[in-house]
């Protein structure tokens, strides 16, 4: 439609643009030092728009209120009018730099966000010279660092999403639970999970369950479920991890850390370092096929690779033989064999089990070697033939091919045209993946169609636009239904892989295992999980006999309340119909008495209306002449207007012929200058072409006299070139004895120069030996150290911790003893509050009910006084009717003596008062039947609250007598008690005298002890029941 360039002249970054919401032909740009409004109208035009200063302007909003917001780079919001009119610099403006990046409007106000991870939610105030306010601070990642790069409201404005700038996506909800008002930050939620910051330097898959793991450079190792596209478990380390693999039953990972190499168990809720291996800086690790052995790069012990078994974490073997870093291996399919390669572009391969039926060869490299040593190999992978007993490798690397080797050579490659960085091959041999990591270029996956078919120069591929960045790992699901690959960008892609061919996977054959859905969990875990499945089931009982206890309290309760509200109504309804009575003789007082009243108003009302019809003529004569008056005026103002008018027109007239006159004259006269101006023109140009003729002679001739001049002095250098040529060749024949010479004593200087530095080399290296070994020492000194004041430290502790445990349990012991009572007093002090709490609220149901019974009341009334109201209205109607009926009837009996006349009088005054004729008064059978019926439903409604009545008196009178028996029951019971108590009480006494008696015998102690504790035992029964 239209295009133009908004930049300024040093091509200034463009942030923002925008098009208005209440008029699509306004747009505003903002960028560093720009802001301009522009008018879509037949191309772009520029509006005049005057910001208070040029500055860095990060992002803009166009307000609801008809209004834009404009965000700086020193933190100032500026306020423009949708027209593009700047207003005024908001006195609320953050003021830190970069603290408004972007922003977003909402019903209320605004939502600003920035680099210091803070957002702003601003409302429209309601002093004019704030105009917005800060209504709300919050700050997404604390002490993080991150820096809000984007906001996104949600159409109901119910969530606020938020991306940072540590790749994470948040989600803020916004609805009514005051979010303005609230006391504490509200918390920013992670919309799917979190994701990793910066680059992601491991991955792998798991066989026999849906989960993925990662690990980057954010000091974290995160596992996903890819069916469920979840985040299943997220560790934090305090050291980068670099490589990672998973065990194929999902139980363990092994972490290449920067300090060690770590084999982790992987739990239910955690991971669980089981062991660790002194292997620094692992950036590649796999387990094997079968599980139960893993290959870790150590890069410290000359680029070997060590194999462990999963179980034990025994070595088995080093594997060395690479010269410089090893970037991947690879496990043959039945773990026999290990494949690696790396910057060294070498690829072996190691016999690694001795179980094979090769006794001896276990650690050993095949003969089959292959090296290119100009090429830097990145990944490797291995495809067994099984039409032969070796074994094919393809590798890629920065040289853009990708090659196959068979038995130490290379067979075939394919042309990349770009450096791939990892393949990985289906397991079905069906086809190959591989993934694009050229620098600062975005990450495609390529799929190329297996086996290789394009000869030894090109194949057909096709490829997917993924990652933004280099990618860093490429992984293939057991049943190839599954790519993965990440990359430096921090991003995990899943990939579906379909083929047309394929009608059933792995996993839908009848033969094929299942995924697993066995965890792995600490004996600890269970007894916690039990321990808190007991307490919810001891709560869960508890509450319900709290409940039951309620609501058997409830019923009781409701049922002695319906009597009591029955006896209530009913004595109510008593005193309202004697309200009734008392208020109808009062209304009938009140009528004799308006009538009375209504008599006097209608005399005064009758001369009141004479008084005013008398006025009105008076004001009315007045008027009459005021307009006549006002009419004549108006003529006159008319007629001389209109002569001005013309006067007016013709002095216009006049005066555009002057101008008309003076403008033709201008304009001869700018003709003629014109055509004097053209003229000099012409001659000057006669003049500079004459000029430019003669500087052309000049030059010709200068030009041929330095030629003949140059021409002489040529000749003569001529001469003594040959002359010199002579002296030369003499020269040159003792040059080439004395190079000879020289040559001879070069070589011999060089000879001994390379000696001094291969010792110099060989020094250089031992020293560093030398230093290396001494800071190991220094460190495993200090290492030891530090583990021996710890150790002392510990044991101090130990003691002082047992010396507190000894006067802990002494003091738990006390505090039991004087705990008990006061559980008994807080467990009744609990009755009566529910108690208390229960009268509490049968006390406001009842006043609820009662202020339901008074408003029912005041509608009563206030509907009697309305029936009151327009009752007196009717009646004084009829009485007004009445009384001009008799006046009528008068004037009528004064024709008594005049047959006709008064037979005249009689009809018109029929006619009069009964225009309508007089209509039978029949009842509408509607209002009746409605009337029949609703007489019935109260009928009904009165026999059955009174069988009801009678049915909950009986139920009250049978609990009255149960109670009276219970309470009968229980006195029996505590006569019985007491006798038993006075009984012990007795029996008590009788062992103590028997025991005084045997104390004197000092080898029945010990019966002594017991008895007196089994008295002591029999004696607090009957305490605790009385």
């Amino acid at each position: 439609m239209a295009s133009i360039k908004v930049s300024n002249p040093q091509n200034a970054l463009i942030r923002e643009c925008s098009f208005n919401p209440t008029d699509s032909s306004i747009v505003c740009v903002v960028g560093d030092g720009i802001l301009k409004f522009m008018q879509l109208k037949d191309g772009f035009k520029t509006l005049p728009v005057a910001p208070p200063k040029l500055q860095s302007f990060m992002c803009h909003a166009w307000l609801h209120d008809d209004k834009m917001i404009v965000g700086c780079d020193n933190g100032d919001l500026l306020l423009f009018d949708n027209a593009g009119e700047f207003q005024c610099v908001l006195p609320t403006s953050p003021g830190e730099p970069r603290a408004a990046t972007c922003v977003i409007p909402c019903s209320k106000g605004f939502i600003i966000g920035g680099d210091d991870g803070r957002i702003r939610i601003y409302e429209k105030s309601d002093e004019p010279k704030e105009i917005y306010r800060q209504a709300k601070l919050l700050q997404v990642e604390p002490n993080s660092g991150a820096a809000v790069r984007s906001l996104a409201l949600s159409p109901s404005e119910e969530l606020l999403g938020v991306t940072t700038s540590s790749a994470q996506l948040y989600q803020l909800s916004l609805l009514g639970q005051d979010l303005m008002k609230a006391e504490e930050t509200p918390a920013f939620e992670p919309v799917l999970s979190h994701f990793h910051t910066g680059a992601i330097l491991g991955l792998d898959v798991c066989i026999r369950k849906p989960l993925v793991v990662t690990c980057g450079i954010d000091k974290s190792a995160r596992v996903w479920n890819y069916f469920e596209k979840t985040c299943v478990m997220c560790r934090w380390f305090n050291e980068e991890a670099y490589s990672i693999a998973f065990h194929p039953s999902g139980f363990h990972l092994i972490i290449g850390q920067s300090d060690k190499l770590r084999l982790m168990n992987l739990l239910m809720e955690d991971m669980k370092t089981y062991k660790d291996i002194a292997i620094k800086q692992c950036r590649e690790c796999r387990f094997s096929n079968g599980g139960q052995y893993f290959a870790a790069v150590n890069t410290n012990a000359t680029n070997a690779i060590q194999v462990y078994k999963t179980y034990t974490g025994e070595p088995i073997d080093t594997l060395k033989g690479h010269t410089n870093k090893v970037r991947s291996v690879a496990w043959t399919a039945d773990d026999s064999m290990l494949v690696s390669t790396g910057a060294d572009g070498a690829v072996y391969e190691y016999f690694v089990q001795a179980e094979t039926g090769n006794p001896g060869r276990d650690g050993r490299r095949n003969a089959h070697d292959f090296v290119q040593k100009t090429s830097s190999f990145s990944c490797v992978i291995v495809h067994a033939d099984q039409s032969s007993n070796f074994n094919t490798m393809y590798v890629v690397g920065n040289d853009q091919l990708l090659r196959k080797i068979y038995k130490g050579e290379s067979s075939g490659t394919v042309k990349a045209g770009t450096t791939l960085g990892q393949i990985v091959l289906a397991n079905s041999g069906k086809g190959l993946f591989a993934a694009v990591a050229e620098p600062d270029a975005p990450g495609r996956i390529r799929c190329y169609k297996f086996p290789l078919n394009g000869g030894d120069n090109s194949c057909e591929w096709t490829d997917f636009s993924a990652h933004a960045a280099p990618a860093t790992r490429l992984r293939i699901s057991a049943d190839d239904f599954y790519l993965f690959s990440t990359a430096e960008d921090g991003t995990l892609f899943v990939f579906d892989v379909k083929r047309k061919d394929r009608n059933m996977s792995k996993r839908d054959k009848e033969s094929a295992l299942p995924l697993a859905d066995e965890i792995l969990v600490t004996r600890t875990f269970l007894d916690d999980k039990q321990g808190q499945l007991n307490e919810f089931e001891r709560q869960v009982d508890e509450l319900s006999n709290q409940q039951e206890f309620q609501l058997r309290h409830r019923d009781s309760f409701h049922k002695e309340e319906m009597v009591a509200m029955d006896e209530k109504y009913t004595a109510e309804i008593d005193e309202e119909r004697q309200k009734y009575e008392v208020l109808r003789e009062e209304k009938n007082d009140a009528e004799m008495e308006a009538e009375e009243n209504i008599k006097g108003l209608l005399e005064h009302h009758a001369k009141q209306d004479q008084d005013l019809e008398q006025s009105f003529q008076e004001k009315m004569m007045e008027e009459v002449n005021k307009y006549q008056k006002l009419a004549a005026e108006r003529d006159e103002i008319h007629r001389k207007w209109g002569e001005q008018h013309q006067r007016v027109i013709a002095e216009h007239q006049k005066k555009v012929n002057e101008l008309q006159a003076k403008f033709q004259a201008e304009q001869k006269a700018d003709m003629e200058a014109i055509e004097r101006i053209l003229n000099e023109k012409a001659l000057a140009e006669n003049v500079h072409a004459e000029t430019m003729r003669q500087l052309e002679l000049d030059t010709d001739r200068e030009i041929e006299e330095l030629k003949e001049d140059k021409e002489t002095r040529l000749r003569a250098e001529r001469d003594d070139k040959v002359r010199l040529r002579g002296q030369a060749g003499i020269h040159k024949r003792n040059g080439e004895e004395l190079s000879k010479q020289m040559a001879q004593k070069e070589d011999e200087r060089q000879r001994y120069q390379e000696e001094a530095r291969k010792k110099d080399d060989k020094i250089a290296q031992l020293n560093k030996e030398r230093e290396h070994n001494a800071k190991e020492i220094r460190q495993r000194d200090s290492t030891i150290g530090d583990k021996e004041g710890k150790i002392y430290e510990l044991k101090k502790q130990n003691q002082e911790l047992e010396k507190f445990k000894f006067v802990l349990d002494y003091k738990i012991r006390e505090l039991k003893a004087q705990i008990d009572p006061k559980n008994d007093k807080i467990a009744e002090m609990k009755k009566e509050i529910q108690a208390m709490d229960s009268d509490l609220e049968d006390y406001h149901r009842k006043n609820t009910q009662l202020q339901v019974n008074i408003q029912q009341l005041t509608n009563k009334h206030k509907t009697l006084q309305d029936d009151i109201v327009s009752q007196r209205k009717k009646m004084t109607d009829c009485q007004t009717v009445i009384k001009r009926f008799k006046t009528d009837l008068h004037e009528c009996v004064q024709f008594i003596q005049e047959p006709r006349l008064l037979k005249e009088s009689v009809t018109a005054l029929y006619k009069k008062y009964v225009p309508n004729g007089v209509k039978k008064q029949e009842l509408d059978t509607d209002i009746q039947r409605e009337y029949n019926r609703q007489r019935d439903y109260l009928e009904k409604s009165v026999d059955n609250l009174k069988r009801k009545l009678l049915k909950d008196s009986d139920v009250h009178r049978q609990d009255n007598t149960r109670v009276l028996q219970e309470n009968v029951q229980l006195i029996i019971e505590i006569n019985n008690l007491r006798r038993e108590i006075d009984y012990l009480k007795r029996e008590r006494q009788q062992q103590r005298l028997h025991v005084s008696k045997l104390k004197s015998n000092t080898t029945s102690k010990s019966s002594t002890g017991r008895i007196e504790y089994r008295v002591c035992a029999e004696g607090a029964v009957p305490q605790g029941i009385l």
